[in-house]
């Protein structure tokens, strides 16, 4: 009987051998998918941060460049205000937009295209109609400028 309870106690020994043998290697191989997951996910990360980076480093240009075209925009109607008699309703309505554009060209310098966007947001919630027409005009004007962009490009061309 002493040799059927030894026999026994080496089974269970060599069962709990293999047993912690399975379960080591069984962490090994999940802290090791853990690490190569963890080593993924950093790099989808760096690669999703470069991304971003490029993306509001273009919109800071466009935002400069819209900027600056705002700015050669004010300065023409600045001149256009000047052409008809001083004081006239035209010209106090060019001047009076010269203004304005000239102080949005001048607020999307000094914001950034974050806070730019955080206040086209509210805009949209707190007015959306105004919102909806606000953003078919610009795109009725942006079809504008492509389409003359285009006829421009055509042109010179053929030129």
């Amino acid at each position: 009987m002493n040799a059927d309870i030894k026999s026994m106690k080496n089974k269970l020994d060599e069962t709990a051998d293999a047993a912690r043998d399975t379960v080591s290697n069984a962490a090994d191989a999940t802290k090791t998918a853990a690490q190569n997951v963890a080593s993924q996910v950093s790099s989808h990360a760096a690669a999703a941060s470069t991304v971003r980076d490029a993306a509001v480093e273009q919109m800071d240009h466009a935002r400069d460049a819209l900027g600056d075209s705002g700015d050669r925009l004010a300065e023409t109607l600045r001149r256009a205000a000047d052409e008809p008699a001083e004081g006239s309703m035209q010209a106090r309505v060019l001047s009076a937009v010269a203004g304005g554009v000239s102080s949005a060209a001048d607020t999307l310098r000094s914001r950034s295209v974050s806070e730019i966007a955080a206040d086209v947001r509210d805009l949209a919630r707190r007015n959306p109609a105004a919102f909806a027409a606000g953003a078919a005009v610009a795109g009725f004007v942006l079809a504008r400028f492509l389409r003359a962009t285009v006829r421009a490009r055509e042109d010179g061309v053929r030129s």
